[in-house]
């Protein structure tokens, strides 16, 4: 937790208690607890909104990428048909 260990935490509340008073403490460790929950679920709210965002980025990429596989054979099979259309010419005209 935030690299604090059992001491610095026992320090820490210690300075709160003196600081807050024994009244003010469980209000204020409230506030701070669901501050923390409300931090926690923005930041797990975040996170999922960028993992969707570079999902759907992939997903973009691999239409892309079948979009311009699919031009080149679409392509190479109209450089066969035109081989294909010479041969035969070729060989009608020698036939």
């Amino acid at each position: 937790m935030f690299g604090i260990g059992l001491p610095e935490l026992v320090v820490i509340l210690a300075v709160a208690l003196i600081v807050l008073g024994p009244q003010r403490l469980p209000e204020v460790a409230r506030m701070l607890g669901r501050a923390y929950g409300q931090l926690r679920r923005a930041s797990e709210e975040f996170q999922n909104t960028i993992r969707q965002d570079l999902a759907a980025l992939e997903r973009q990429e691999d239409v892309n990428r079948n979009k311009a596989i699919a031009q080149e054979i679409r392509e190479r099979c109209a450089d066969v048909e035109d081989v294909q259309t010479a041969i035969i010419q070729e060989h009608d005209g020698h036939g």
